[in-house]
């Protein structure tokens, strides 16, 4: 059996999931998820000017369809821009996932250029928020953000990928 890029594979998870649409901006740590993504044929990126403005396209996406919105960015201010949109969906209980780049794991906490510990400033205003250090995890932890943002009360996920 041939082997899979694990960034294929999470798109296959989102497709699996009813994704139809992710908004974002791409930069340079999340330009992994963005390569797969552009293979995919049923999952459209709509580009946004501003994080911020991702996770409210995201968040009104999720009111409107009743799926879960898709909010994908780099690292650094980008995960910090997401905190507005991120404690709007938790406070009106909307399904969102939030998606952010990271420095490479071997450079966190040494003050990597744009690096910071956005699982931590993200905590008081999602459901859960993961940051995915072992690439084997990557499948499991998307099919359980979804299962976390839509089960019982609805909210927001953050998953940081360094």
């Amino acid at each position: 059996m041939p082997m899979m890029n694990v960034m294929d594979a999470v798109v296959k998870v989102m497709e699996d999931e009813g994704v139809e649409y992710a908004f974002g901006v791409p930069g340079a740590a999340i330009l992994p998820l963005y390569q797969a993504l552009s293979k995919s044929t049923r999952i459209k990126h709509l580009s946004v000017r501003h994080e911020e403005g991702g996770t409210h396209a995201a968040d009104a996406y999720a009111r409107v369809t009743g799926k879960v919105g898709i909010n994908i960015g780099t690292s650094g201010p980008a995960g910090t821009n997401m905190i507005t949109g991120l404690y709007t969906c938790v406070a009106d209980s909307i399904p969102m996932i939030c998606i952010t780049g990271q420095a490479p794991t071997d450079v966190l906490h040494k003050e990597a250029f744009q690096a910071v510990d956005i699982v931590e400033i993200a905590k008081p205003v999602v459901k859960w928020a993961v940051q995915v250090k072992e690439s084997a995890q990557l499948t499991w932890t998307f099919r359980e953000a979804f299962r976390v943002a839509q089960e019982g009360r609805p909210g927001p996920v953050l998953i940081d990928l360094p």
